[in-house]
């Protein structure tokens, strides 16, 4: 393709990823945000806020000023491989949403546009009809709660049996799910990680048309599967092109293609495309940043033209 990327996509980052020490050290999570939204390079990006409400005060100001589109807030502190938004405990369920509604209520602050979200555990196998209700009625109650700020609640579906083992889970089931749940609240569609493709045992295109319409946002990261012993072994996020994963620029320029042929890349309605790394063993998060952007600029570059 010979036209920029840019004029069909919003290229971003996921901040929270990149520095993945903001998850034990709110000082640093402070300190790193506020610098990284002064980054050039992007036009969105994915975060989410510390707890304790001095340090949300003091950087909701900066996030809404500041020059990204489509900011989308992750619920990336919660523990969901403990607690889960299927479970079907009362109690569970209740403390659950004190904590998300007051993540929407940071995101609506901060003038997001989209609210990402993944069920939790048990594993698909084992999940009981309960499970299932009781994130449907998660999922209404979300979207209704995120309908006040205009923000879209973005599901990403997650493997079931390989890692982190989620409910959602499978994704038709995640397809499936969007589809009732948007019968009543229109505020909601997929955020689809090709990371966790391989991981959930889906072929790259199939999994990109199946969505279709309901796709809002695309990751782009990588996962490890052969090697155990690996740091990154399983949805740990190595950036795109780590030896021994499964996500290099062969891959990328397959997503991107099919992205253009299905609509969601064109120049009338630029689609959100964010990565999502940890950085290189050895290299710094700008460094790793600027290599998977030039892998990205190289895959679009051997999309064929002729494909809007």
């Amino acid at each position: 393709m010979q036209k920029p990327l840019a004029r069909y996509a919003r290229l971003g980052v996921v901040y929270h990823m990149l520095y993945s020490r903001c998850m034990s050290d709110p000082g640093y999570h402070v300190a790193t945000l506020e610098a990284f939204l002064k980054r050039a390079d992007i036009e969105t990006f994915d975060f989410c806020l510390p707890y304790g409400k001095e340090r949300q005060a003091r950087l909701i100001p900066s996030v809404r000023a500041s020059r990204f589109e489509h900011k989308v807030y992750a619920t990336h502190l919660v523990p969901l491989r403990k607690i889960s938004f299927a479970s079907d405990s009362y109690y569970e369920q209740a403390q659950m949403r004190m904590i998300i509604q007051d993540m929407v209520d940071q995101a609506g602050a901060c003038g997001c546009s989209g609210f990402i979200f993944a069920s939790g555990g048990p594993a698909y196998a084992k999940g009981a009809q309960a499970n299932h209700d009781a994130f449907y009625d998660f999922c209404c109650w979300l979207c209704e709660a995120l309908a006040k700020y205009n923000i879209d609640a973005l599901l990403e579906p997650f493997d079931y049996d390989f890692d982190k083992a989620y409910l959602y889970g499978p994704l038709d089931r995640n397809i499936e799910l969007v589809e009732r749940v948007a019968r009543v609240h229109p505020n909601i569609g997929i955020e689809l990680d090709i990371a966790h493709l391989p991981l959930m045992r889906e072929e790259l295109v199939s999994s990109i048309r199946r969505c279709g319409k309901w796709l809002k946002r695309v990751h782009f990261g990588n996962c490890v599967m052969k090697n155990p012993a690996d740091p990154f072994y399983g949805d740990r996020h190595p950036p795109v092109g780590y030896p021994g994963g499964e996500i290099d620029t062969p891959q990328l320029q397959t997503a991107l293609q099919t992205l253009l042929e299905t609509g969601f890349l064109s120049t009338e309605n630029r689609g959100d495309l964010v990565l999502e790394l940890n950085p290189f063993p050895g290299k710094t998060e700008d460094e790793s940043v600027a290599d998977n952007l030039a892998r990205l600029h190289e895959a679009w570059s051997r999309v064929p033209d002729g494909k809007e």
